[in-house]
């Protein structure tokens, strides 16, 4: 059989064959590469988007140690607070200086028009030329000033630690914030586990139904029952999705982190078993307190003040030393009229004898203020007593609310199986089942809720004592709550 495409070959030749073939060939080894590399491309692609995918999923979840250590490192208003104290440590160093002898120079120049003359025994002579240059050094080193220079450098010192202890106040500030955070997170992710772990249960209790009410021993009216408690849960796995998110970003918020940054946590939504005695708590406070200490620094401020306003009845005294070369030429190398160059040793006092009682008003206004600073550590100390106590009693019922949820836990669940259990057999009716599921779900999530108040209500416990109760012992201090 010989067709026509055959014939039309023959009849070209064997050199037109070659061309075909050549054609033909190099068609093939074209194909062949795009062949390979579109496989290597499939290889590489997939790897590519693996390795695009391992940075969230290889994240290891953060602690609440970590989340701390996070936003204190990024939060702006603790960097602010830390140029402050810097500020605060460098007048501290500047009054200190006060203290110290000073060394000036100075140069100057004098035109006069006339030549300055001076007659004696009858025969004018000349002092000072048309040009006088003046070049001096000296050295001044406060001796006395009625304690004035002292006084200042202990209130700057006193500035400096009340830098230092807003530093600690805002850093207390920011660890209740992330701690309350952090909490919220772990207990909306429990509730949303609770969301789902309902909707298996009400799943199983909606197939068990379907199969008794296939067989006519239930009515239709227990299948619409539970589908609508299946709708009804999965309206709350919603809301407990849309919860999660938020408290998410909130913990985002307070890490400084874009808020769609994934949130992976250790779970450490455990209840803190430890015993804090009230009195004890009050001397922490009193002691550990940023307010309570900036109160006391403020009072030992304004009596330091007291002091400076005092130092106006002494007199200043200064000690001081200059060396000084004259001369009619800029580099004051050469003066006709006088000495070249002079040293000399002096001893300044001042003391101002009558001012109408302006130093005396200034006393006064001083003591006034000092009075108004103790008056304001005694309302920051009530203040704080009321804090603490209010915290402690907030710390007190969670705890107590823990205790009452986990009974109530352990009820709810032997309730669920029990109901389960009979109406699997036809004891029970499916409200009962359907209600015991309802109190489960309540239980569960009223459980981790209680726990998640109680840790927050220790870091507000915490943030009113002024640092960290754990790591705080006291005499009678039982971390394991024994």
């Amino acid at each position: 059989m010989h067709f026509g495409g055959d014939r039309r070959f023959h009849r070209a030749g064997p050199q037109a064959l070659c061309v075909k073939m050549r054609q033909l060939s190099c068609f093939a080894l074209a194909s062949l590469i795009t062949a390979s590399v579109l496989l290597a491309l499939l290889s590489v692609i997939p790897a590519v988007v693996l390795a695009s995918g391992t940075d969230t999923s290889s994240q290891a979840p953060l602690s609440l140690e970590k989340c701390i250590s996070i936003a204190l490192s990024r939060n702006l208003s603790l960097l602010k607070k830390q140029y402050e104290q810097q500020a605060a440590r460098l007048e501290s160093s500047a009054s200190f200086k006060e203290m110290l002898p000073r060394l000036s120079t100075g140069y100057s120049y004098t035109g006069r028009r006339d030549a300055a003359t001076v007659v004696i025994f009858g025969h004018p002579t000349t002092i000072s030329g048309h040009d006088q240059f003046r070049w001096d050094l000296s050295i001044r080193q406060p001796v006395f000033y009625g304690g004035l220079l002292w006084n200042r450098y202990k209130s700057a010192r006193i500035d400096m630690d009340i830098a230092a202890l807003a530093l600690a106040q805002a850093r207390n500030d920011i660890v209740k914030e992330t701690k309350v955070a952090f909490y919220e997170v772990l207990k909306d992710m429990k509730l949303l586990d609770e969301a789902r772990a309902s909707i298996r249960r009400l799943e199983a209790m909606l197939s068990d139904v379907k199969e008794f009410f296939n067989i006519g021993l239930r009515p239709r009216t227990d299948l619409l029952q539970s589908q609508v408690e299946l709708s009804q849960g999965r309206l709350q796995l919603v809301k407990a999705r849309h919860e999660l998110e938020l408290a998410k970003n909130r913990l985002n918020l307070v890490l400084k982190r874009p808020l769609d940054t994934p949130v992976l946590l250790r779970d450490e939504l455990k209840e803190a078993k430890i015993y804090l005695p009230l009195k004890h708590l009050y001397n922490l406070a009193y002691s550990a307190r940023p307010e309570v200490l900036q109160a006391e620094k403020a009072v030992k401020k304004a009596e330091h003040q007291v002091k400076i306003a005092r130092s106006e009845f002494f007199p200043r005294v200064d000690l001081a030393a200059s060396y000084s070369k004259e001369g009619v030429t800029p580099d004051v190398s050469d003066n006709p009229y006088g000495d070249h160059d002079m040293a000399q040793v002096m001893v300044n006092a001042t003391w101002e004898l009558f001012s109408w009682g302006k130093s005396r008003d200034r006393v006064a206004a001083a003591e006034s203020r000092l009075q108004k600073a103790k008056a304001g550590l005694q309302d920051v100390k009530d203040h704080v007593t009321y804090q603490v106590k209010n915290a402690f009693m907030l710390w007190k019922d969670a705890q107590e609310g823990v205790k009452v949820a986990e009974s109530a836990l352990e009820h709810a669940k032997e309730d669920y199986e029990l109901n389960r259990a009979r109406y699997r057999q036809q004891l029970a009716s499916s409200t009962d089942t359907l209600d015991a599921q309802s109190r489960l779900t309540r239980a569960r999530s009223e459980y981790f809720s209680s726990i998640a108040l109680e840790l927050s209500a220790l870091a507000q416990l915490e943030y009113a004592v002024g640092k960290e109760i754990c790591d705080s012992p006291w005499p009678g201090f039982h971390p394991d709550g024994k």
